[in-house]
């Protein structure tokens, strides 16, 4: 009995010594996996800086910022370049600038809050919220206007190029606001900034509190997004660029725009990481719920079922490499643009800012992504 007992006891022991080398072997193991993923990861963002770095400088451009988010979390962020050329001043993380059309996303998102609290309806005619605008066009919906079916026209003549001061989001709709629709709204597709005009207006009367108050109380102050603001001339901001425009090789300042005419379609002004990080807050369902954010990422469709690759405020895709699902949207402004792209299934997120117009953004986000995405 005393044998048997004592061969039972060299068998635990021996059992045991195994599971704690096991245990060890594993832990080892995993954390060699984690040692590698580092360095693969940090091996992408060397190749990441290697394609921004050779591009700002084969292509003329003043300055160029970018973000890169790995399941939701911000791993990079820098710059390249000058954010100004007459004080050589490096374009680095912090520094500001125009994002454009990326305002669209933005203000979007502000409208999808206003649905999840039942005070806005994405189908209702837009004169229940704005009583003055023309009968003729009382069939446009927030819908349309989100989606770019409206039939609402973009840019004509210089109005690009616009320097007026607006007081309200109500004062620049005399712009557009008789001119004959371009088509019935929702039969075609066509982008317009004015839409985004118009849309601001309806928020604001929606929500009974002014639009850029809404982007600080429901957006900026809540998670911190400080660098993300209107661009006004008289605010003195901080680590704003300097904006160029590129010309025969050459770069020039560019000319004195004030965006007031458009907040919501491209008067916002941010940092490559503060883009990246709304759009980490978004994936999380922090402003919307993820089920509201699935519904601003179906494709619209026109009036006879064609199927567009624009949902509300976002451009939709597929990644033809992988088949997975993208999510994206460019800017262009005058001395400056960008774009925001993420893969929202897996958590990636890439943003890019320059302060000059022309850049390939979107194509730099396509190659920069897919070093990661491809991993």
């Amino acid at each position: 009995m005393q044998l048997q007992r004592f061969k039972i006891q060299c068998v635990l022991i021996l059992c045991f010594s195994i599971l704690i080398l096991t245990a060890g072997d594993f832990a080892y193991a995993q954390a060699q996996v984690q040692v590698q993923t580092r360095a693969s990861v940090e091996n992408k963002i060397e190749e990441a800086q290697e394609i921004l770095k050779i591009y700002v400088e084969e292509n003329n451009v003043p300055g160029l910022s970018a973000a890169i988010a790995i399941n939701n979390e911000l791993i990079w962020t820098g710059g390249f370049g000058y954010a100004n050329l007459q004080h050589m001043v490096p374009a680095g993380s912090h520094t500001v600038y125009r994002i454009a059309s990326i305002s669209k996303p933005i203000a979007a998102v502000i409208a999808m809050m206003l649905v999840e609290s039942g005070a806005l309806d994405l189908d209702a005619p837009i004169k229940e919220y704005i009583p003055m605008y023309p009968d003729e066009q009382n069939a446009i919906t927030m819908r349309h206007l989100l989606s770019h079916t409206s039939g609402i026209r973009h840019y004509r003549g210089d109005e690009f190029f616009s320097n007026r001061r607006y007081r309200s989001v109500l004062s620049p709709l005399a712009t557009f606001a008789d001119d004959t629709l371009l088509f019935v709204p929702g039969d075609e597709y066509s982008y317009t900034t004015f839409g985004y005009t118009l849309a601001s207006a309806v928020i604001e009367s929606a929500a009974r509190s002014i639009f850029l108050d809404l982007l600080v109380t429901r957006i900026i102050q809540p998670y911190e997004l400080h660098a993300l603001a209107p661009e006004k001339s008289e605010v003195i901001i901080p680590n704003l660029a300097s904006f160029y425009l590129r010309q025969d090789g050459e770069i020039y300042n560019a000319p004195y725009v004030d965006n007031s005419n458009k907040w919501a379609g491209g008067g916002l002004i941010a940092t490559a990481g503060e883009l990246v990080r709304f759009a980490s807050h978004l994936l999380q369902g922090d402003f919307i719920q993820l089920s509201t954010l699935e519904k601003m990422f179906e494709p619209q469709a026109t009036n006879d079922g064609n199927r567009l690759q624009y949902g509300l405020g976002w451009r939709i895709g597929e990644d033809e490499e992988n088949g997975k699902r993208v999510i994206w949207h460019t800017g262009g402004a005058m001395g400056g643009g960008g774009v925001l792209l993420f893969y929202p299934d897996d958590g990636l997120i890439y943003a890019s800012l320059a302060n000059t117009s022309g850049v390939s953004h979107l194509n730099l986000a396509r190659a920069i992504t897919r070093l990661f995405i491809n991993e």
